[in-house]
């Protein structure tokens, strides 16, 4: 059974079920308003899912999706629209995780890949005596967040850009949703060709990832991570690889749950890690 918290917290902010993203549109914007959301996301969404699937070049880590998330960002009103009917259930699922593993959330706290900072605000509200940071590409996704965390009249919690905590380090880093944009990764993820690549191979494309998210976790600090993962040997990979760096999966943390994303059913693995080193 959900947890009343996750649902009184849901509902405070707005994420409610949504059936249908264009109705959705045209009923909260009107017509003509609603129509030019519905033609700019989809010209959006298409020129993104080619990115994704095909590259553009010299294209940086999590640099993939920008134009459609700064869209969607543009206003927390359609920020949360968007999360209502593509993250609903993703945030129903990463709570209830986030909570069964709640020891281990103390002291400074980042949340990398932030977005419109739900997932910041929840953690933020539940941790009164921590500092949150939330961090995003997208300064419309920041943003949103802080109006999002003024409208609950949060305090213990501050969005920026990811380059304002380069060299610092956190008591506890949440990686939520960021190793499917990775460059690098993705094919990992998605591509059935890919199950053919060894172990040592498949971590080995996971390195620089890894070490990115490393570089924010103190020593005997906790990496939770929630990412989406369809091939369980391309998770394995980003598991040695962070092996490598000396972290330590905590056991029994792992969990896998899937839920609508969207039109389409995506697979998540949930895990706490430990870095054991400096």
């Amino acid at each position: 059974m959900l947890d009343l918290r996750i649902k009184e917290y849901l509902s405070q902010v707005g994420i409610c079920k949504i059936s249908e993203f264009d109705t959705a549109l045209l009923e909260t914007f009107g017509q003509d308003e609603g129509e030019k959301h519905i033609e700019r996301m989809t010209e959006l969404f298409d020129r993104s899912e080619e990115r994704l699937m095909y590259g553009t070049g010299d294209t940086p880590y999590l640099y993939r999706q920008e134009e459609i998330v700064d869209y969607i960002n543009q206003n927390l009103e359609l920020s949360l629209l968007a999360s209502s009917f593509y993250d609903r259930v993703f945030f129903r699922r990463a709570m209830d995780y986030l909570l069964r593993y709640e020891s281990f959330w103390t002291g400074d706290i980042l949340d990398m890949g932030c977005g419109n900072g739900v997932l910041s605000c929840f953690l933020a509200r539940l941790h009164p005596g921590s500092s949150v940071t939330g961090v995003d590409l997208s300064h419309n996704a920041v943003s949103a967040a802080d109006e999002l965390a003024g409208r609950l009249h949060i305090e213990n919690v501050r969005f920026t850009d990811p380059k304002a905590s380069e060299g610092k380090m956190y008591d506890t880093v949440l990686s939520s949703r960021t190793v499917h944009e990775n460059v690098e990764v993705r094919p990992l993820c998605e591509k059935p060709e890919t199950a053919a690549l060894s172990m040592e191979e498949q971590a080995e494309r996971h390195k620089e990832y890894a070490k990115t998210l490393s570089a924010f976790v103190k020593p005997q600090g906790y990496l939770i991570s929630v990412e989406r993962y369809e091939d369980y040997g391309a998770y394995t990979g980003a598991v040695c690889a962070l092996t490598s760096l000396d972290f330590c999966q905590v056991s029994g943390t792992n969990m896998q749950f899937s839920c609508k994303n969207g039109d389409e059913t995506a697979v998540f693995q949930a895990s706490v890690f430990q870095k054991i080193s400096g």
